[in-house]
């Protein structure tokens, strides 16, 4: 399963959004925790964090960005392609990943 968040909640905070934050940060770790459970049955559940998808008003952030751009609903559909796929994305378990143009490097 792949269940997509928001870096808001996994990685950032932010201002007056606490609400949207929590609910966020608790998808990796009920993914992580399902994965754990699920893993020996071959049942994996990772969760991409997405920093934002292209819109018009994300034009100046985008420049502040290594890659200069955000990422495009269609590239996160490929990650979560990958991520469900056979053979492509069997050693990926309870993972977090974060396709952020660049913008987090943990």
């Amino acid at each position: 399963m792949v269940a997509i968040s928001s870096i808001a909640g996994g990685v950032y905070g932010w201002q007056d959004h606490a609400h949207y934050a929590a609910a966020k940060a608790g998808v990796p770790g009920l993914c992580r925790s399902l994965a754990v459970e699920f893993a020996p049955r071959g049942i994996r559940f990772e969760t991409p964090l997405v920093k934002g998808i292209s819109q018009a008003w994300k034009v100046a952030k985008a420049k502040e960005l290594p890659l200069g751009r955000f990422g495009k609903a269609e590239e996160v559909a490929r990650i979560a392609v990958l991520l469900a796929s056979e053979p492509g994305g069997n050693l990926f378990v309870g993972q977090t990943l974060n396709p952020n143009s660049g913008d987090v490097m943990p």
